[in-house]
């Protein structure tokens, strides 16, 4: 094949796996590289089994460190896809010209899929634009010699096999049997793979010339078989040119200029583009759109949004898109952003290269048809899901470790409790797990007694798994399969969201995600439950009392991101009155502004318990909607902008740091800028300094301001509906929710405002929740899928002999007669109570219950007596690390060491209670013996324990009174 002519230059193996193997290899990129460049390489294979997912990071990765990437992939080979045991063969192929050719073996490998990729003999040798290798469990007699064609000589060649091979005049190449970079790695190789690991005698780190000749010399295989394999390998590097491509931005229909369509929806919308306010930012954002190129993907995403509208329901927006008055205008979002104060530079900016994200919802149950829609509108070839790819996070690589090291769990446990975290911008963002074992005590106290856990480290950030992505979808003008492979049993591309989007380095792949929320689902159900077109949600008021009052009521129960605790506990705090209370709240209830007390700040200004104050006098404009309190990220751009004199790249840079977290150290690379600037225009010096430092922590908890609007337009949207149409709004709500326990919760809310239900009605009951008449009012009527016993086929066969007059299977009627749901009760655990025990001074007890829900209105040391169902049952030694770490570092060396932790409910709320230590022998260890968590039903005496937001009964006595199901 080279014409006699033998290759000079360091040999390399042209089989290099990867961690992208994904169980079937172990090492980072880096580690690879850096091996690679140790054994004097100048060029670099990647060819992970049946996965390309490392190729972009490796491209880039090979590039700084000077070496020529190859691409290629590892695939199964058989005689037959259907055969019921193949026997499979794994081949190398590498991409020689175009690395297209690589994606579509993948492709065609992947749609014959039986417990792996599969390719036939007959497909693998078929295959043009590729370097083939051989494996060593190729069956000889099923190849013929062919240029191009190889059997690799590897350290696990069998001797027999390759005397056939040369016999048979086929071409041997050189590879190793790398499954982990160097020799030392074998430990991680078998961690990272787990059941996966096969570890051999020979060799199966990358090897060097010198490593490989040692283990073919070993092997009794003669050296100039040798020699002319590694002359071809050689050869083989040096034919192998393919690059990885960038995608050509689909072109869609031009209907009509994107101006002239703004004009058209400004017209549908009612907006004043003569208005000079309006016309500026429109100017300004349509230039940028144009000036960055990218029209087209507003086309391709106002295209698919326009037909999206006309078949389901449709989200506000979701993050920075609602920024745009272009997208507002082309229907793409449905928020005006100049009177929300929302900015564009948060969504685009004149440093940005890439495509923007317009992230918009849709139904859940329908999103598949804007996917069919796609593949039919741009060509199923042109169209691919996105790839996910799942890594070892710090606390996973801990379990895993401690697993194989047989470390007891107790002690793993507590270097989780104990792990640092950091913002994932952090230079050490991957490295949390290998400071938390080195900085802190617990992690000490372990490397001391199990050193080999260092390996813990390794494993941070490792891939391990790939998957597609819920809602991401990429388009090319061209082929997809021509740019990246596709792995044909999900439709999904062989890359991340970095890789696929990133024009520079990466695929350059349009990305638009199809976002699934249920809530959209709800309100299209609402909406047609209650007979109301179905853009009554575009037309409501803002400042309807009548949904205000919805929260202020606490009837929170399903009321988008309201029915969860944060939102709820701060809520609770005020008295709502306005739309942007409801924005603030959703960018208040994170774990930043809880934890910092930013949000305790913004209530108390909110309730007029504490005064507004502001920075200075100029910062009143940009802060006074939120009461002196910085809130969003768009607070500071403006005040960067405004105040700083900050240009657009920095504050891009501003936004970049807030987003990904990046915190203070970042934001001061701006600061002396920003502190000349507002100096200059009259802020006090002595001030600046305090000014600043509170603008970086404040900005690190930051929240975007239009995400936050968009959430709670929704958030607003399920209040205006549980205000006038309550009993639809509850019917479209509990049929897709699926835990009864939020149902009940969801028919309390009801039933307090004096509503009815029934849990079925065997005349009336359809497949989903409805509301119909029953004795001349109005109630909720559960569905026929509630009824026990009842699955989805008994409920058509139902419906269809209802239709038809017909009579029920014996069957269906006698569960019809004597139906059984989950929510027969909306106080079970209550009923329970008094079904087991009607008497409760029967048992002695003579106190009268507390409900859990409360417990936050008594006060610390109140002695208190609840009756309920203990839910966790959690025994614990006073010993573990964790706790000693608690006190100091003291021990308890009485022997007395055992506790309980317990998990409280009632139909009212749950409370944490604790047997202590004194108490364990006398009271405690019956419960543990006895069991039965989420059925045993106890009365509870103790004290009240209130710390912070915090509250637990701390037991003097307990008593078990019964289970729920006896």
């Amino acid at each position: 094949m080279f014409d006699g002519v033998v290759p000079v230059g360091p040999w390399v193996s042209p089989r290099i796996r990867t961690g992208y193997a994904f169980r079937h290899a172990a090492g980072m990129i880096d580690e690879i590289i850096a091996r690679l460049k140790a054994i004097g390489a100048d060029c670099a294979p990647i060819t992970d089994t049946a996965s390309t997912f490392g190729y972009v990071k490796y491209a880039k990765a090979a590039k700084e460190a000077g070496l020529k990437a190859i691409f290629g992939v590892e695939l199964a080979v058989t005689q037959s896809v259907n055969a019921k045991k193949p026997i499979n063969d794994y081949w190398t192929f590498l991409a020689t010209g175009d690395v297209g050719a690589i994606n579509r073996l993948v492709m065609l490998a992947t749609s014959q899929f039986r417990y792996e990729p599969l390719l036939t003999y007959e497909q693998a040798q078929m295959a043009e634009g590729v370097i083939k290798i051989a494996g060593n469990r190729c069956l000889l007699s099923d190849i013929s010699p062919a240029p191009g064609l190889y059997l690799g000589l590897s350290p696990s060649s069998p001797r027999g096999q390759i005397i056939q091979a040369v016999k048979a005049n086929l071409n041997l190449c050189a590879v190793s049997d790398n499954r982990y970079p160097t020799e030392s790695d074998l430990s991680l190789y078998e961690l990272v793979c787990g059941r996966n690991a096969s570890t051999q005698t020979y060799p199966q780190h990358i090897l060097s010339e010198e490593e490989y000749r040692a283990a073919i010399e070993a092997g009794r295989i003669p050296a100039e078989h040798a020699d002319r394999a590694l002359a071809s390998a050689r050869a083989v590097l040096g034919v192998c040119q393919a690059r990885l491509r960038r995608a050509t931005l689909l072109k869609p229909d031009r209907p009509a200029t994107l101006r002239t369509l703004c004009e058209r929806g400004a017209v549908v919308k009612g907006c004043d583009l003569a208005d000079p306010v309006y016309k500026a930012r429109l100017d300004r954002e349509l230039s940028v759109i144009e000036q960055k190129g990218f029209e087209d993907y507003f086309y391709i995403v106002a295209d698919v949004i326009s037909w999206a509208r006309k078949n389901m329901t449709v989200g506000p927006a979701r993050g920075s898109a609602a920024g745009s008055l272009v997208s507002y205008l082309l229907d793409i979002t449905s928020i005006d952003p100049l009177p929300a104060g929302l900015i564009f530079e948060r969504f685009i900016d004149v440093t940005r290269a890439d495509l923007p994200d317009i992230d918009v919802d849709f139904e859940d149950n329908e999103r598949h048809r804007v996917f069919e829609y796609i593949d039919q509108k741009y060509g199923a070839e042109r169209v691919a899901r996105l790839g996910t790819v799942g890594t070892f996070k710090p606390k996973s690589a801990l379990q895993e470790v401690g697993i194989a090291l047989r470390i007891p769990k107790w002690k793993t446990d507590a270097v989780a409790e104990s792990m640092i975290h950091r913002a994932s911008g952090d230079s050490r963002a991957l490295q949390t797990i290998e400071d938390t074992l080195t900085e802190m005590p617990a992690g000490r106290e372990l490397m001391q007694e199990y050193p080999e856990a260092a390996i813990i480290g390794r494993m941070e950030g490792h891939p391990r798994n790939a998957g597609q992505h819920a809602a991401g979808v990429l388009l090319s003008q061209e082929p997809i399969v021509n740019i990246v492979a596709i792995d044909s049993r999900t439709g999904a591309a062989m890359a991340d969201k970095k890789d696929a989007e990133d024009a520079k380095e990466g695929y350059g792949l349009l990305k638009i995600d199809i976002l699934g929320l249920t809530q959209l689902s709800i309100f299209s159900d609402c909406l047609r439950l209650a007979g109301l077109p179905p853009d009554t949600l575009m037309k409501i008021p803002y400042d309807d009392p009548k949904a205000f009052a919805v929260l202020n009521d606490k009837r929170y129960a399903g009321i988008f991101q309201f029915d969860g605790i944060a939102l709820k506990s701060i809520a609770r705090q005020i008295d709502i009155d306005r739309f942007s209370d409801v924005v603030s709240i959703t960018a208040l209830a994170r774990p930043g502004p809880l934890a910092s007390g930013g949000t305790t700040a913004w209530v108390k200004r909110r309730t007029g318990q504490a005064p507004v104050v502001y920075p200075h006098e100029m910062f009143i404009p940009y802060l006074e909607e939120t009461l002196g309190e910085v809130l969003y990220q768009e607070q500071i751009l403006t005040i960067g902008r405004e105040i700083g004199d900050l240009d657009w790249p920095e504050l891009t840079e501003l936004r970049r740091a807030m987003s990904r977290s990046l915190g203070k150290e970042h934001f001061d690379r701006f600061g002396n800028p920003f502190k000349a600037a507002a100096i200059a225009k009259g802020v006090d010096p002595q001030r600046i300094d305090k000014i600043w430092d509170n603008m970086c922590a404040y900005g690190s908890m930051a929240f975007n301001k239009s995400h936050a609007y968009s959430y709670g337009v929704i958030s607003y949207q399920c209040m205006w509906l549980k205000a006038h149409y309550p009993l639809e709004f509850i019917a479209a709500t509990l049929s897709h929710e699926g835990d009864p326990q939020v149902q009940i919760a969801l028919l309390r809310d009801i039933a307090a405002e004096g509503y009815d239900y029934v849990p079925v009605d065997p005349e009336k009951s359809i497949g989903k929740w409805s509301v119909a008449d029953r004795d001349g009012k109005k109630v909720l009527i559960g569905p026929l899928t509630g009824i026990k016993g009842i699955g989805p086929k008994a409920v058509q066969s139902i419906l269809d002999a209802r239709g038809a007059g017909l009579p029920l299977k014996p069957n269906h009627a006698k569960l019809l007669a004597n139906p059984k749901t989950d929510i027969d009760s909306l106080f079970p655990i209550r009923d329970s109570i008094r079904r087991v025990c009607p008497d409760l001074t029967a048992r002695k007890i003579f106190t009268e219950p507390t409900l859990i829900g409360v417990i936050e209105h008594m006060q610390d040391r109140d002695e208190i007596l609840v009756v309920a169902l203990v839910t966790k049952i959690n025994p614990r030694d006073e010993n573990e690390v964790i706790m000693i770490q608690r006190r100091g570092g003291k021990r308890i060396e009485d022997g007395m060491t055992a506790s309980l932790n317990l998990q409280l409910a009632d139909d009212s709320g749950t409370v944490f209670a604790k047997i202590t230590r004194y108490k364990y022998d006398m009271i405690g260890k019956k419960v543990v013996d006895y069991g039965r968590p989420g059925k045993a039903l106890y009365a509870v005496k103790g004290n009240l324990f209130k710390r912070s937001s915090l509250s637990m009964i701390m037991v003097n006595q307990i008593r078990h009174i019964g289970d729920l199901d006896r």
